[in-house]
């Protein structure tokens, strides 16, 4: 998000999604845990102000649930939903985004080579 410039173009709201993403960062993690000190060290490096503004604003919560608009380079406008769910060890979430309308599922579905609207089944420690 803050060290590839194509994220800018790709994300409509990407003051607000940034927002959200440190905001979530500086929530989930204790100030004082070593990894997260030396994420923020880096990322102020290279990613400078855009960065370092939002994680040193102590005021910015995270949002439980949301939407982003993204412009995927194959698939085109997609708008997805999100919601975030805290895990019973400390620090871990898990973020499940779902297509916010028809046009996005159709278009997500493409993009991984299913038949729209098929069930999807999601394997245990699955990532992708």
């Amino acid at each position: 998000m803050f060290t590839d410039e194509r994220a800018r173009s790709a994300h409509r709201d990407w003051d607000r999604v940034a927002d959200d993403l440190v905001a979530r960062l500086r929530h989930g993690v204790p100030l004082r845990h070593p990894c997260l000190a030396e994420l923020a060290d880096e990322l102020t490096v290279t990613a400078g102000a855009d960065f370092a503004d939002r994680f040193a604003d102590l005021a910015r919560t995270p949002r439980p649930t949301g939407s982003q608009h993204i412009e995927h380079p194959e698939a085109g406008s997609l708008r997805l939903l999100h919601e975030t769910l805290a895990l019973p060890d400390e620090g871990q979430q898990l973020v499940v985004h779902l297509p916010a309308d028809e046009a996005t599922a159709v278009a997500l579905d493409r993009l991984h080579g299913r038949r729209p609207g098929a069930l999807r089944a999601v394997a245990m420690g699955e990532t992708g």
